[in-house]
């Protein structure tokens, strides 16, 4: 645990944890399926797919079997994205506060995302939190999708992240990164893993509120808020 006068390092993903993507992700596969003429997956296949790759789950839709339709079929999802589901995100309430008063103590932020780093970067922007973070870490619009481990783990050897800090997120891909690399894992409940998947993938702590989250981390980051929010950044 950090010492009163040391920054932390807290990693935090972003969709179920930080914003509800549910609407533009929603959005987005029924102009695709729409598009190319598939049967539109149901709300729970929808929401098990946030937090992992796209193509990987667009490839489970009956009728993108074929390699060459399933690359059109996410270029065009992408395209959709793009122009509207970037816009079509919520971030749950509190956050803001919860993260500004965390840049304000001077720890290193970073969102570590399975969404393309160009999305992440623009719904932090238009969220006004783009100068909060340190970096913003995500996947690429063509490349395969990378689990969080191993994400963590060229971050790790770089030097961008070490041992001791934490990883909050939603689901239990999120919790096995952080074990895997020394970072206390902590769940949130209001995202689109349930209570049982973060428990069985070795969540420490899981708070079913932003509130809740924000006390924890009075406790858990005590130093003193000396930074302005945005200064670091500029």
């Amino acid at each position: 645990m950090a010492s009163p006068e040391a920054p932390g390092l807290v990693c935090f993903d972003l969709d179920g944890t930080l914003v509800d993507p549910l609407l533009g992700v929603r959005n987005g596969v029924r102009k695709t399926c729409e598009k190319f003429g598939l049967q539109m997956p149901d709300e729970a296949t929808v929401r098990a797919w946030i937090g992992f790759g796209m193509r990987e789950s667009l490839a489970t839709v009956p009728g993108l079997e074929d390699p060459e339709r399933l690359e059109e079929a996410l270029d065009f999802y992408w395209e959709r994205y793009r122009e509207d589901g970037v816009f079509e995100h919520e971030l749950y309430p509190g956050v803001f506060h919860l993260l500004h008063r965390l840049k304000r103590q001077g720890h290193r932020i970073y969102i570590v995302s399975a969404k393309p780093s160009l999305f992440a970067r623009r719904i932090a922007y238009q969220f006004d939190l783009n100068l909060v973070f340190d970096e913003i870490f995500g996947s690429t619009l063509k490349g395969r999708w990378q689990p969080k481990t191993e994400v963590l783990a060229g971050l790790a050897e770089r030097g961008t992240v070490w041992p001791g800090g934490v990883f909050i997120g939603d689901r239990g891909v999120d919790m096995e990164a952080a074990r895997d690399h020394g970072l206390e894992a902590i769940g949130v409940g209001w995202g689109y893993g349930s209570r049982g998947e973060l428990e069985q993938a070795g969540a420490e702590h899981i708070f079913d509120t932003v509130p809740d989250l924000d006390a924890w981390l009075r406790v858990r980051f005590p130093q003193p808020e000396v930074f302005d929010a945005f200064s670091r950044s500029e």
